[in-house]
């Protein structure tokens, strides 16, 4: 690996470089929840009065330093913030940043979702059973063998590239999503009429909760999604589900709502589980509605009951807008659907090459 050498981490990147915020300032705050498993993007913030936690700016790479986060791949790259704006998140993120003339910040947040970076961290865990964290001193004194900062360069615009596409057809899926919504919205809120019939939602659904899984099923390369409150949670070899259904968070998390379209997949035990739907996509947009976190009963945590839940009241239409809105949806998801296996092989391909540049083993033309 000609020009590839070693270098201690310190001397490559920043650990938690200083970076000023001060306190009482209203700034964005990202919350370890809207970071996905080895996803570059983040998932939102709020606005919130800054009282401490990592601090970091624009080509800053978050990493979760605590477990199972860490573990389950929870690393995104900052973007999403105007020119020298800073914002802050949660004490668990460890914020790494590039080395003007030395490394190039894309890189850092590849080289820090692979395996080698992230095998390495997870050695250097230590603290009580649940509760662990990276011990930052330690990895910093590592040793890696790295490229030259233009070819780091070239391997982050590979892998950009298509991460990039997935990020499009994301935001493809979404501006679907919220077309079959306002439909929604339009036929069967504005366009109510006081002459369908009330009924609680319960009677179109079957309810359950998911299942808990042991943490010694999740493993990284596994065959099927764990899907918790907030999205997918890691991987396992084993599913509960294999079916076209709709989840949602039972506690932590509330409000999120998804659809699982005929995917073998594994449903944590914070999870509700709707099943044997009549009317699918109506019942879907009904429940997003219905905005379910208002349904929190929690008193140390947030919590919603089945029953609750079956107790929401819907105006029924007549069967003929039903199906013509169950027919116009599916056609859109139809289209989401062909977009999320695209995402998918985009995915499969981005990790496939990923270990193999970022080790060397594959070399990029420059």
């Amino acid at each position: 690996m000609t020009e590839w050498r070693e270098q201690k981490l310190s001397d490559f990147m920043d650990f938690n470089p200083y970076t000023p915020l001060s306190k009482g300032i209203i700034a964005k705050k990202v919350t370890m929840e809207k970071l996905i498993p080895f996803n570059r993007k983040i998932q939102g913030y709020e606005d919130a009065v800054f009282s401490g936690g990592a601090k970091f700016k624009n080509g800053d790479t978050l990493v979760a330093r605590i477990t199972p986060c860490l573990e389950n791949g929870k690393t995104a790259y900052v973007d999403f913030l105007d020119d020298e704006e800073v914002a802050f998140g949660s004490t668990e993120f460890i914020v790494l940043r590039a080395k003007e003339g030395i490394s190039d910040s894309r890189f850092i947040f590849y080289f820090a979702i692979s395996d080698e970076f992230r095998d390495t961290a997870i050695q250097l865990m230590s603290g009580t059973s649940g509760r662990q964290r990276v011990d930052t001193e330690a990895l910093k004194r590592k040793v890696f063998t790295l490229p030259p900062l233009p070819e780091q360069k070239a391997i982050a615009e590979v892998l950009s590239s298509l991460d990039d596409k997935i990020d499009l057809l994301t935001r493809q899926n979404k501006t679907l999503e919220d077309l079959a919504q306002a439909y929604f919205r339009k036929w069967f809120i504005e366009d109510a009429s006081d002459k369908w019939e009330e009924i609680p939602l319960g009677q179109l659904f079957v309810i359950s909760s998911g299942k808990g899984l042991k943490k010694e099923k999740f493993t990284e390369h596994g065959q099927y999604r764990v899907l918790g409150a907030n999205g997918e949670i890691g991987k396992t070899n084993e599913y509960l589900f294999n079916e076209r259904l709709i989840y949602t968070g039972r506690v932590g998390t509330l409000g999120n709502v998804f659809i699982v379209d005929r995917e073998p997949v594994w449903l944590s035990d914070n999870t509700l589980v709707f099943r044997n739907i009549k009317y699918f996509f109506f019942v879907y947009f009904s429940l997003k509605w219905a905005n379910l976190a208002d349904y929190n009963v929690g008193s140390t945590q947030p919590l919603i009951r089945q029953s609750d839940i079956k107790e929401i009241r819907v105006f029924m239409p007549d069967k003929e807008r039903l199906d013509s809105f169950e027919n116009l949806a599916n056609s859109i998801f139809a289209k989401i659907n062909s977009n999320q296996k695209q995402i998918q092989l985009l995915q499969k391909l981005r990790d496939t090459l990923l270990p193999k540049l970022i080790s060397g083993e594959i070399r990029v033309k420059m």
